[in-house]
């Protein structure tokens, strides 16, 4: 299969999921509302402690984000088996890697949509000062929906034909984002106070060997997950 081919199906698999997520505005709606209920939470329980400390400020954001994550993906393939059209996927002239591929960008434009509310609502709330470039918390914000998408992604077609799948994917998604949540976490909190793309080489390092380590998983192993 050529790349060309590979980018068309990724990008066709992306859009009709994202087609029918937007026919059902409900679902994305509820998790709009989950994010900014989340914030308002979140904003009183830190009320009366002045500023609000980066840290913790990263740690609320991320953690909304992986509950988001999991609201996301326990339909992106559950769906497609229960719906009885994942034998029209594997039909599909492309490779499974290319129907992985097309929920994973599914899944970051959705990831993504909710932390374009969250970022707002938390400079609203969370009375913090946001003392780095904000196009770095942005990309950063954008490494992080690619991270839990890879994870999401991934472990959602692993459980689409178990009993008992969102229990199961619930259960899986924490030991397999745990490395995104914590870098996400640590990076987020320097860039709030101020730090460079510069001084977070290391975690970014690390989050691309996270990154390159699932796809090594995802293509070893999601023709085989996809078969069963």
């Amino acid at each position: 299969m050529s790349f060309r081919n590979f980018r068309r199906a990724t990008f066709l698999i992306a859009q009709k999921d994202l087609k029918i997520e937007f026919r059902r505005p409900h679902e994305i709606l509820s998790i709009l509302t989950f994010s900014v209920g989340s914030i308002l939470i979140a904003s009183l329980a830190l009320r009366g402690n002045g500023s609000a400390i980066p840290e913790i400020v990263a740690a609320v954001l991320w953690i909304i984000i992986f509950f988001i994550n999991i609201l996301i993906f326990t339909t992106a393939f559950t769906r497609e088996a229960d719906r009885g059209t994942i034998g029209g996927l594997k039909t599909l002239p492309c490779s499974p890697i290319a129907i992985l591929a097309g929920k994973i960008m599914y899944g970051t434009a959705l990831i993504f949509l909710a932390i374009c509310v969250l970022i707002p609502c938390s400079l609203l709330f969370l009375n913090f000062q946001m003392g780095g470039n904000f196009l770095n918390l942005i990309f950063i914000c954008i490494l992080g929906a690619v991270g839990f998408s890879f994870a999401g992604s991934f472990v959602s077609g692993l459980v689409m034909f178990s009993e008992g799948k969102t229990l199961l994917l619930s259960l899986l998604l924490i030991p397999v984002c745990m490395p995104v949540i914590l870098l996400s976490v640590i990076t987020t909190g320097k860039i709030i106070r101020g730090a460079s793309l510069y001084s977070i080489i290391p975690e970014l390092r690390l989050f691309f060997a996270f990154l390159l380590f699932m796809t090594a998983i995802m293509v070893v192993t999601f023709t085989f997950v996809l078969e069963e």
